[in-house]
């Protein structure tokens, strides 16, 4: 095996949400596939491989409010208008972000 076919093993923590839709995708794949086997493993090389992330919105989710007010209150000169909206929009977002994801759970029970 070459070095541009290497693998690279390494431990991640996934989400309980994440597993889920992992195992859900795998046995999928499997359903009527009697010419092969398809992994854990393969599903999320796939998924990152063709995955499209949100940067933005990934930053927006992880983002520590105090750190946050800690380097806003640090600068020489605080905009509050501007620290206040900045917070605002982020609780919005936020909030609708969990509100999605509480509806998308849902969906997925009743469905």
């Amino acid at each position: 095996m070459d070095q541009t076919q290497s693998k690279k093993r390494l431990q991640v923590v996934f989400s309980d949400e994440a597993w889920a839709t992992v195992i859900a995708l795998t046995k999928e794949a499997n359903e009527n596939f009697a010419v092969g086997s398809i992994t854990y493993s393969d599903v999320v090389n796939e998924l990152v491989v063709c995955g499209k992330i949100d940067l933005k919105a990934l930053q927006l989710k992880k983002t520590d409010i105090k750190k946050s007010l800690r380097l806003m209150a640090s600068q020489d000169q605080v905009d509050l208008d501007s620290v206040i909206k900045t917070l605002s929009e982020l609780r919005t977002k936020t909030s609708r972000k969990t509100q999605k994801t509480s509806e998308t759970k849902e969906d997925s029970k009743n469905g």
